[in-house]
């Protein structure tokens, strides 16, 4: 049920990703990163999605998303592994990305799948009432 993700994926992709983030991305952003980026989709009418930016033999985890009702059902999980397996077909051998300190569930789902923790970015993210710090990670990728 892993699938490639394209331009016409975007509305979708941004319905999902706002009702998710309070910084939403556009359906204009999500087509620009259909067209350059990793963008792999869970089902149809899609689900969730992974947005992976590779950079010659780095890559960074743009966003992770899982439409609510989804959400806690393995489908974050799958989406992860098949882009840490995209990218490392690509040749990418090091994968980044950065969570916010108080997504608990996030943390938990990046350290099962083999990410390590390597830094904080102090009052990162912006919130209703204050900021987060951002934690970095990362995982060495088998080619």
């Amino acid at each position: 049920m892993i699938r490639t993700l394209t331009a016409s994926d975007a509305n979708s992709m941004a319905s999902i990703h706002g009702l998710a983030f309070d910084h939403a991305w556009s359906a204009a952003e999500m087509r620009t990163h259909a067209e350059k980026d990793i963008c792999l989709g869970y089902a149809d009418p899609l689900q969730g999605f992974i947005i992976i930016q590779p950079a010659a033999d780095q890559a960074e985890v743009l966003t992770l998303v899982t439409e609510k009702a989804y959400r806690r059902t393995g489908i974050a999980h799958k989406l992860l592994h098949a882009g840490c397996v995209t990218a490392a077909k690509q040749g990418v051998e090091i994968l980044f990305l950065e969570v916010a300190e108080d997504n608990i569930h996030a943390l938990s789902l990046y350290e099962k799948s083999g990410f390590e923790k390597f830094g904080r970015r102090p009052a990162y993210y912006r919130r209703e009432n204050g900021r987060v710090a951002a934690i970095t990670l990362r995982k060495r990728l088998d080619a």
